[in-house]
């Protein structure tokens, strides 16, 4: 992959248990039980949803219409469902070029018009300066396969729009660091012209009270919220600020710190909040001081809390003695967690999820 850029680009729980039933799960051995994530698939099936999103919004006539329906954009209507490159690799040498800087062809199979898009390119003519524009923005060498396999469609843009939606960047005293990491992380940025990521940023600066800096943070921060589904966005501020009860203050800080609690679903976020506000007690600024709950899968906290509680080490008051930190429910592995934070063994949290 180095070769090739190397000649594109120029170097430039409830209820109580007692000590007995306690004593008894953590004797008794228990297979382990697996936890897998599903987080990767998740995070997949966002970034499918925004691509068709930013294809759709742009027959919008606002940025802050509301987002129609979900339909798929059908840029070839004869594309047939199942596609195959294999037939191709051999004689393409656009293709072969792709493979090479690390496109994940299948899954370029899959989306509907991509494919005869990509045949019907010509690497040298169609796609060689759109690469060195990419790796002169700062996209690393390493990460240029997966930004192409998420928005194959960034060659359909004209260079100079290109550079245009860039320098708007600039202008707005981005730093060239943040630039990088703004068109790295969300590869749709660049397919959005300066007027509507203009009202975006507008946006989230007006109804979160930003100051220039703090918008240039939020969008580097996470750049997919800025050109997120803003129907969903609208909710999620609703939730945050009437459902659950925050200040504004208090909203704008969670944005600031955690920017993808308003990319979650709305149910899933009120429902975390209800078990960690009303099951577990945790106040407003205990919240605030660990928002990282607010995006922990349920089943995470319900089942470390709810061993803590069987072992009757729930204390998560920092001033008082064995003082159990909040965070520590939403990161580490369950092995962790059990050994170094509950002092306890796996054998023991395996016999216990047994009991839920």
């Amino acid at each position: 992959m180095r070769s090739i850029l190397k000649s594109i680009i120029k170097v430039s729980v409830s209820g109580r248990s007692g000590p007995l039933i306690r004593r008894l799960l953590c004797t008794k051995a228990a297979a382990t039980v697996p936890h897998p994530s599903s987080a990767l698939q998740r995070y997949e099936d966002d970034l499918q949803d925004e691509f068709h999103q930013v294809l759709r919004e742009e027959q919008q006539r606002s940025v802050l219409d509301p987002v129609p329906d979900p339909t798929s954009l059908e840029i070839f209507p004869n594309t047939k469902p199942a596609f195959n490159f294999a037939a191709y690799v051999n004689k393409s040498d656009t293709l072969q070029q792709l493979v090479s800087l690390g496109v994940e062809l299948h899954r370029l199979e899959k989306r509907k018009g991509i494919p005869q898009f990509v045949l019907g390119l010509d690497f040298e003519r169609d796609m060689k300066a759109h690469i060195r524009f990419l790796s002169d923005v700062g996209v690393p060498a390493e990460t240029l396969g997966e930004f192409l396999t998420k928005n194959p469609l960034i060659f359909k843009e004209d260079l100079g729009d290109l550079e245009t939606r860039t320098n708007y960047l600039e202008s707005k005293r981005f730093l060239p660091e943040e630039i990088a990491r703004i068109v790295t992380n969300n590869p749709f940025w660049l397919m959005l012209n300066t007027k509507r990521i203009d009202r975006r940023l507008g946006y989230f600066q007006k109804t979160f009270h930003l100051a220039g800096s703090e918008v240039r943070t939020l969008a580097t921060k996470q750049p997919r919220l800025i050109t997120y589904n803003l129907e969903h966005v609208r909710k999620n501020t609703f939730t945050v600020q009437e459902v659950m009860g925050f200040e504004k203050e208090e909203v704008k800080q969670l944005l600031l710190s955690k920017p993808r609690i308003w990319m979650i679903k709305t149910e899933a976020l009120q429902y975390r909040f209800e078990y960690i506000h009303r099951r577990m007690k945790l106040s407003h600024a205990e919240i605030l001081q660990t928002p990282d709950l607010l995006l922990t899968r349920d089943v995470r906290i319900k089942q470390r809390h709810g061993f803590l509680k069987f072992l009757g080490k729930v204390q998560y008051d920092p001033k008082k003695e064995l003082y159990i930190p909040l965070k520590s429910l939403a990161v580490g592995t369950d092995e962790m967690f059990v050994t170094e934070v509950a002092k306890s063994n796996m054998e023991c949290y395996n016999r216990f999820l047994k009991t839920l």
